[in-house]
């Protein structure tokens, strides 16, 4: 099995035309797609403050955890004969 790391971010009261509920890879891919002024934060201070996995704003809460994926043999030729 593998681990990766995920960040959820929980809009507490989404804007118009905004979820809820998001999922990145990286605290950095965030502002990508969510601006500073719909998170409430900076990725500066998320990665700053984020204790013990999460970060808990007045705008979002951001939660880091793991995502656990099978191993599987997809895509892998073996050896040639």
């Amino acid at each position: 099995m593998k681990n990766r790391k995920v960040i959820h971010v929980e809009l507490l009261k989404p804007p118009q035309g905004y979820q809820k509920h998001y999922y990145f890879g990286s605290v950095a891919a965030i502002q990508s797609v969510l601006p500073k002024e719909v998170v409430g934060v900076s990725k500066e201070v998320i990665w700053a403050d984020m204790k013990d996995g999460e970060y808990i704003g007045r705008k979002a809460i951001i939660r880091k955890g793991e995502l656990i994926t099978q191993s599987t043999n997809r895509g892998n030729k073996g050896e040639k004969l």
